[in-house]
């Protein structure tokens, strides 16, 4: 019993924010600035209108952004700090949803 309870706890310190989410730059349910509630972009947004978006909103936190494809509706996205990626996003053009993805 004291073997099972050593690793659950081992686990938990090893990996933490691997349940809860942590360690992401952007928050679950992030839109970009023109669309500001989830579903609410009133046309779906231009390749290039979704880039200046995207540029801006992590301009501010001080982050860079480089568009890796585009595929259907979505962009695929790296965000880099410092020079690394810190983070792979997905981004939905016609709602503006911003979403984290692991790679």
């Amino acid at each position: 019993m004291r073997t099972i309870i050593f690793m659950v706890l081992a686990i938990g310190l090893l990996a933490p924010g691997a349940y809860a989410g942590e360690g992401y730059v952007t928050p679950m349910g992030a839109s970009c600035p023109p669309c500001d509630t989830y579903g609410y972009c009133g046309k779906q947004l231009t390749y290039a209108e979704t880039v200046r978006n995207l540029n801006a909103y992590y301009a501010q936190r001080g982050f860079k952004v480089s568009v890796v494809r585009q595929f259907g509706r979505f962009l695929e996205a790296n965000i880099f700090s410092k020079g690394a990626v810190v983070e792979k996003i997905i981004v939905d053009r016609r709602t503006g949803r911003i979403r984290p993805i692991r790679y």
